[in-house]
């Protein structure tokens, strides 16, 4: 393939670096537009430009004079990041996201969805956070293309998780390893299957997205091809790590907060499209990488200020260990019946 020059909007997040090093790795050139706050070491040289990828002014400041053959839009504000690529860039991937669906965000066990979710499913027009705002962004992309300001490709993002993962699900289970937890309380007993992309699986889509002929145009989910449940993920770190904390479920009304992973509802993508349109396949299984973001977790505890409470829930053991005291006298009531 011809080398291309590829601007990469982020590059520093969760799957910015192997996206980046996939693209030059295959011989391309990279540029990344990004804030400086998350300094990052690539495989090759890398042109960094630094501005603010949600000013307006900013954008048209840093990137107005230039022209690039791939531009990859991870964060920011994607309808004025389109409007300043356009005529300037031959095609533009956009990152969004599973929240776009409508029906996506309740909580186990509320959750009605039908399963697994389509690449057509209905869209959320109406969220007043920025969800709401996610479905129309694509559908201004769409119409770019149609117009022919560039061709764009959508991959919506799951729950990633790997290195620099700020919504961090497995340092629920890791944190209370290296605390010496003898328990962790499991949501519903772990039984959720929730999307998630290791961020190595993700880059690989995204270069895919990128550079084949067949995404013109059209929308992805994107993830691991294969979900493995919310207990499954705490066990395959607590084996990893050598750790003999037990697991006990308890109803996710009793105990919000604990491990948001878990009282997450049931939430699968369909990715045959980008298997069967694209020929996606994940380059590493899921069990190998939450074994890998275990160990990385591990080595590398996070700042507390990079983590999202959403991702990793409280660490509040007093009041975990409230929870179990109660739930146990409830199931002996329930047993002397």
């Amino acid at each position: 393939m011809t080398a291309r020059r590829v601007l990469v909007v982020g590059g520093t997040g969760p799957s910015g670096p192997p996206i980046v090093n996939t693209f030059l790795r295959e011989g391309h050139e990279v540029s990344i537009f990004h804030s400086g706050r998350h300094p990052v070491d690539f495989d090759g040289p890398v042109e960094r430009i630094l501005g603010n990828a949600r000013d307006r002014d900013d954008i048209h400041a840093k990137l107005a004079s230039r022209e690039w053959d791939l531009a990859i839009c991870m964060y920011g504000r994607l309808r004025t990041l389109a409007d300043e690529l356009a005529g300037r860039t031959g095609r533009l991937v956009g990152i969004t996201g599973q929240p776009v669906y409508r029906g996506s965000q309740p909580p186990t066990p509320e959750g009605r969805i039908p399963l697994p979710i389509p690449e057509f499913a209905p869209r959320q027009y109406d969220a007043a956070n920025y969800t709401g705002k996610v479905a129309a962004g694509e559908d201004q992309l769409f119409e770019q293309h149609g117009r022919g300001d560039f061709e764009v490709v959508i991959l919506r993002y799951p729950g990633v998780y790997g290195p620099r993962t700020p919504m961090n699900h497995e340092w629920a289970v890791v944190k209370r390893i290296l605390d010496r937890r003898p328990f962790m309380i499991l949501p519903h007993d772990g039984v959720t299957y929730f999307q998630r992309g290791y961020a190595e699986n993700l880059a690989r889509l995204v270069y895919l997205a990128a550079t084949r002929p067949e995404a013109a145009g059209e929308a992805f989910n994107a993830g691991d091809e294969r979900v493995i449940s919310c207990r499954a993920v705490a066990e395959v770190i607590i084996d990893e790590l050598d750790a003999g904390m037990e697991l006990i479920g308890v109803p996710a009304p009793f105990c919000r907060g604990v491990f948001p992973l878990a009282e997450k509802s049931n939430q699968l993508l369909d990715m045959s499209k980008a298997r069967n349109l694209l020929g996606y396949r994940e380059v590493v299984d899921p069990e190998t990488a939450t074994r890998a973001t275990a160990r990385h977790l591990r080595d590398n505890p996070p700042d507390e200020k990079d983590l999202y409470a959403a991702g990793t829930g409280r660490f509040d053991y007093e009041r975990e260990e409230r929870i179990l005291e109660r739930w146990r006298r409830a199931q002996a009531l329930m047993d002397e019946d």
